[in-house]
């Protein structure tokens, strides 16, 4: 899923709007697509919550976890699009286990930034991945933020109530853990919403995901494979061209092995993701 170069398509719309835009005619707004925002960095705060219920040999416990992390995004033209180098400011993730002490994790468990390449639809290329600690590790990886901080887009403009479906797939080995997610998402324009004085465009979205890992975490062998359904929605900033703002829920269960368990355990997994734009440092 691999666009013309950011160039061409800049000249392309370059040549389109000097066509089209004369005296007395002036541009049509841009539509949903990514192009370099103005100004070309953004503070973000992600904020998500898990709940994953356990069973095995007729017992039942479940584990919490949450986490908070701020993000400086630096955006830049490159040949494939735009590219984004993100950097960790602040973490702040906490992890209860039944089984022993609850953990905690900050941002010292991550070294260096991630840097992925966007297309005009959202398609990224991961250019880099910094390194983490086993706890990082649990709350997100460098493949994580690449492929789903930011949402899918249509790359035109949609009146409200026309949809579009997108796929995102993607296979990762960060962190000593292997995973594939595919998700296969309907987004649905609608309309206007206003927020804070500003006004952005609302698109709501819902799917279906699988997502599978494996790997060695904290010392013990895994692998786990979920699936279930998906909802969620974004507001998207046109006049700047940047993401203001994505809340998505899901529904997961499925089975996990793990080395120090007899059996295979029944999971069920239910979390909530929420990105906000925040002030620019």
């Amino acid at each position: 899923m691999r666009a013309k170069t950011w160039v061409a398509v800049m000249s392309g719309w370059a040549l389109a709007a000097s066509a089209c835009a004369g005296p007395g005619n002036p541009a049509p707004p841009p539509g949903l697509t990514y192009r370099l925002p103005d100004p070309p960095a953004a503070a973000y705060r992600m904020a998500d919550t898990v709940q994953v219920g356990i069973q095995a040999m007729g017992q039942a416990f479940s584990v919490a976890g949450g986490a908070r992390s701020d993000w400086r995004m630096e955006f830049a033209l490159d040949a494939g699009g735009v590219r984004v180098t993100a950097t960790l400011l602040d973490l702040d993730a906490r992890m209860s286990n039944p089984l022993g002490p609850d953990q905690t994790v900050d941002e010292t468990e991550v070294a260096g930034q991630v840097v992925f390449v966007l297309d005009q639809r959202g398609n990224p290329t991961v250019v880099s991945v910094p390194e983490l600690g086993s706890g990082a590790a649990q709350f997100f990886t460098g493949s994580t933020i690449a492929n789903g901080f930011f949402p899918r887009l249509p790359g035109r403009a949609l009146a409200p109530g026309e949809s579009w479906v997108d796929t995102v797939s993607y296979t990762s080995d960060d962190a000593g853990a292997e995973s594939t997610v595919r998700t296969v998402w309907t987004y649905t324009a609608a309309g206007d919403s206003a927020v804070a004085g500003s006004v952005y465009q609302l698109v709501r979205a819902s799917g279906q995901t699988e997502q599978s890992s494996g790997g060695t975490i904290a010392g013990t062998d895994f692998t786990q494979s979920v699936a279930g359904a998906v909802t969620g929605h974004f507001l998207w900033d046109g006049a700047v061209g940047m993401l203001h703002s994505s809340e998505y829920h899901s529904v997961l269960s499925g089975e996990s092995v793990i080395s120090i368990a007899p059996v295979p355990l029944e999971v069920r997994v239910r979390s909530v993701v929420r990105v906000e734009r925040t002030p620019t440092p």
